[in-house]
């Protein structure tokens, strides 16, 4: 775990930033064959949450036929590891105290264990991987460290994973704090360009009030005022980047959404998102 250390010198080059974004990882994988099949080589990439995930394959310079391979094969069963029934019954009758979430996570870390290298900085090209620290109450960047261990740090969805505990703090989903980490990756590696590839929640996109159709109308409203707030998020970062004088692209592609019971979607939403990346950046 690191601060980011501003780097001297002149900008250059172009960094690139996966976005959270709930089983984004495939579209995102789509997304980096794309930027590969296109000639651009970047000189870091920053990730939170599914995007970590990717931003660690690139980063580790993983080939498109093992990330493929990796993914297009991932099955529930190996990343869906709840407590016993037992366990979870006896939390409820504690009024769920001291119960912090569905899964362990430990079906996930075998998965991550596919990704060739054991700490960031091991990796060829810069990574930055955010995180929540619940236990500080603030955003926390990686920059070095155990690589499985960031990346589930990021990734542990609030209710869905228990967090994971670094260093004494407790940490969960890096989406939280920071959508697409824009500005992280602009203080480590200085570059003149970003590119994002950027997951818009699902509910971003609705218009007016149509949660006060919905059944739970409550956890609606409380979900999209946290998706609003991380969005604005977003969009303040990226102006502070462009003030700067870097520019930053965002690649929104369209690919369908993928869910634990969706997962057969998957090899449409890379297919998708590779092939709309190659017609929005060859322009």
């Amino acid at each position: 775990m690191a601060g980011i250390v501003q780097q001297k010198g002149k900008p250059s080059g172009t960094g690139v930033v996966f976005s959270s974004g709930f089983f984004g990882f495939f579209a995102h994988a789509g997304f980096l064959s794309a930027i590969r099949e296109l000639g651009i080589t970047p000189i870091g990439y920053a990730g939170a949450s599914s995007g970590a995930i990717l931003a660690a394959m690139a980063a580790t310079s993983m080939s498109d036929p093992d990330i493929k391979e990796t993914l297009f094969n991932v099955k529930k069963s190996h990343f869906w590891d709840p407590d016993p029934l037992p366990v979870i019954l006896k939390k409820v009758l504690r009024r769920l105290k001291g119960y912090t979430g569905y899964l362990r996570g430990e079906g996930f870390s075998k998965l991550l264990e596919k990704i060739p290298a054991k700490f960031i900085e091991d990796c060829p090209v810069p990574l930055i991987i955010v995180s929540t620290n619940l236990t500080l109450r603030r955003e926390e960047i990686f920059t070095r460290g155990p690589l499985i261990q960031a990346i589930q740090a990021s990734g542990s969805v609030p209710m869905l994973f228990k967090p994971v505990e670094i260093g004494g703090s407790l940490f969960v989903d890096g989406g939280m704090v920071s959508k697409a980490p824009v500005e992280a990756l602009a203080d480590e590696v200085r570059p003149d360009k970003i590119i994002v590839h950027f997951i818009a929640s699902d509910n971003i996109g609705d218009r007016k009030n149509s949660f006060l159709n919905r059944g739970l109308t409550p956890w609606h409203i409380q979900h999209l005022a946290v998706n609003i707030s991380r969005h604005e998020a977003y969009l303040r970062q990226c102006k502070r980047v462009r003030e700067r004088g870097i520019e930053v692209v965002e690649v929104i592609t369209n690919a369908p959404a993928v869910g634990p019971s969706k997962l057969e979607r998957g090899p449409e939403a890379y297919e998708k998102a590779r092939e709309e990346t190659l017609t929005v950046l060859s322009k």
